[in-house]
């Protein structure tokens, strides 16, 4: 069990995603800056209820950990940063001790990612997705000659389900199916 600063949002962030932030409140300032001063990871959540700017939100149970790659710091104490998420982990407990959020949390792996059945999914997924990514663009009057995705079942699963326009709850059940199969199947539903 390892305890992490926690930083709740409206959005879900996968493991090998980028994760853009402006930090401007003054409990994440200091939650940011001791992260960098420490070269810690903190937790992204989804928000289950509350509020994420000035309030008390309550966060799903899971979340992704993140490591600040770059930073700005901004006039006034803020941050312009990015991140990487790095790893699933489940909350165990919250602590609300400090101005920010905290909890004690458990890193969990993801399932029956190397079965021929992931691998089975990593293909049909894959054709899919490159499908789809085309379409968009050709919507959009733009193209592209060849689609780079990730060359892992899991690492597929993340990629996909981070790009997919998905309600933050849907993209929150996908982070939370630990299954690489279930996940890949979900998403190409």
């Amino acid at each position: 069990m390892e305890r992490i600063p926690l930083f709740p949002l409206n959005t879900v962030l996968f493991p090998g995603m980028p994760l853009p932030l402006h930090i401007f409140e003054e409990r994440y300032k200091l939650m940011i800056d001791r992260c960098i001063q420490e070269s810690a990871p903190f937790g992204v959540v989804l928000i289950r209820s509350g509020e994420d700017v000035g309030g008390d939100a309550e966060p799903y149970d899971f979340g992704t950990t993140a490591r600040i790659g770059r930073f700005q710091r901004l006039p006034g104490g803020g941050f312009n940063l990015l991140a990487l998420g790095t790893s699933r982990f489940r909350i165990d407990s919250l602590d609300r001790s400090e101005p920010y959020l905290a909890g004690d949390v458990e890193l969990v792996e993801d399932e029956d990612a190397t079965t021929s059945e992931a691998q089975a999914a990593f293909e049909r997924v894959t054709t899919l997705f490159a499908e789809h990514f085309r379409l968009v663009l050709a919507v959009t009057g733009q193209w592209v000659n060849k689609l780079e995705t990730p060359q892992t079942p899991a690492g597929l699963a993340d990629y996909v389900a981070s790009q997919l326009e998905l309600p933050p709850a849907a993209k929150q059940r996908l982070l939370e199916t630990l299954s690489v199969p279930d996940r890949l199947r979900a998403e190409i539903e």
